[in-house]
């Protein structure tokens, strides 16, 4: 029975790392929960180095020995490691998911176009509606243009050139996607919250471990408080580094997002503009962009019937 569902699990497995849309949502996914860890990471060593540091003032002291260093040391590993690993494992798991949402929610506006070409092809009858909000506006609202105009002409048994609206035709590379960068600011948001709130807490418990045992060291109360303000002073700054080194690194990972699906995203624009204007043996050819290959296929299968019909047409105009 165990062995059974191992490998089913191994065989959904399989199945899953065959799927390059599948593929794409686990690697953004993976990739915007590894910002947290890395600056965890970096919390970590600021955090050693302030203890490093610490001892060595303590070390000043007459009556200190050198058991002092392993219980700072001890408190530093029980604080800042043991009882933060669930806590950073189970943001490690919200991020995850996190990124896989928003990287499903990106690439949707390819599969809403890939399943309606898709679902055309076979002969099915389906309407385009795109999502109302969506974080690609130039490829929803021109997408949405392009298959309403070629369902008219499909009922008049005429599909030739079309006169492109006027905002569609000055478009020669992607454009700035004002939406796009709004959600995942959303979301960026979130995470960098959760994330901060984790360090606020990483460093609360480290400052707490090192004060317990500074105040055994210290016997003039006014030295013990001005070393505990400054140190203080240092956790919060290294706080304030970590909340802007994820503010910063998530800003990289959205314009990283961006630059995946913008490029498709004109591509599918520009192929489909084209073949409205006439020239029908256009076809979108994307490299490196794995991730959308399905629904390329599915529009280029699309635009191969709308041609077949496009040649019948003249075809018979001629004959006529």
């Amino acid at each position: 029975m165990i062995i059974n569902k191992i490998k089913n699990i191994v065989d959904n497995l399989k199945v899953m790392f065959r799927d390059e849309h599948a593929l794409f949502r686990v690697s953004m996914g993976l990739k915007f929960a590894l910002i947290p860890t890395l600056s965890l990471m970096f919390a970590i060593l600021l955090n050693y180095i302030i203890l490093r540091v610490t001892i060595s003032t303590l070390m000043s002291f007459e009556n200190v020995r050198d058991f002092v260093i392993v219980d700072i040391l001890y408190l530093f590993i029980e604080k800042s490691v043991v009882d933060i690993i669930p806590w950073f494992i189970l943001l490690f798991w919200i991020l995850l998911i996190l990124g896989m949402f928003l990287a499903n929610v990106v690439i949707r506006p390819f599969k809403i176009i890939g399943d309606y070409c898709e679902q055309k092809v076979k002969g099915q009858t389906v309407s385009y509606d795109p999502e109302f909000v969506t974080n690609l506006k130039l490829l929803s609202s021109f997408s949405e243009w392009f298959f309403s105009t070629i369902d008219v002409m499909k009922e008049v048994g005429d599909i030739r050139e079309v006169k492109i609206p006027e905002k569609y035709k000055r478009i020669h590379q992607p454009v700035f996607e004002t939406s796009f960068f709004l959600y995942t600011s959303l979301v960026v948001t979130i995470a960098t919250a959760l994330t901060a709130i984790l360090t606020l807490y990483a460093n609360y418990e480290v400052f707490n471990g090192v004060v317990e045992v500074v105040r055994e060291f210290f016997v003039n109360k006014a030295e013990l408080k001005t070393f505990l303000v400054k140190l203080n002073e240092v956790y919060s700054l290294i706080s304030i580094f970590i909340v802007a080194f994820n503010i910063i690194a998530y800003l990289f990972f959205c314009i990283y997002l961006y630059s995946k699906i913008s490029t498709p995203a004109f591509g599918f624009f520009a192929t489909m503009r084209s073949f409205i204007s006439g020239r029908h043996s256009n076809r979108v050819h994307l490299i490196g962009y794995p991730f959308v290959r399905k629904y390329t296929r599915s529009l280029n299968k699309y635009l191969d019937e709308l041609e077949r019909s496009a040649l019948e047409s003249n075809k018979n105009a001629k004959d006529n």
